[in-house]
């Protein structure tokens, strides 16, 4: 499989999960405080295998960040 078909299907997959939460009314702030305790946990877990091997390097903190000033809206 290619990588755009990768990431085209990736985001059907994510528009289909987004209907489901919406028809639920599961709220913004939840998704983005949970995404966001997620993400700062893997981020930890990177730096500490970094610290311990050599690990795949993907920098979530620019995603962190914008997650981060999106979760203070609310």
């Amino acid at each position: 499989m290619s990588r755009l078909t990768e990431i085209i299907e990736n985001h059907q997959n994510l528009d289909q999960l987004f209907a489901i939460l919406k028809h639920y009314g599961v709220s913004a702030e939840f998704v983005s405080a949970t995404l966001l305790n997620e993400f700062r946990e893997l981020q930890a877990s990177q730096d500490e295998a970094k610290e311990s091997e050599a690990a795949e390097d993907a920098d979530l903190a620019p995603l962190i960040e914008d997650l981060t000033q999106f979760d203070a809206r609310f």
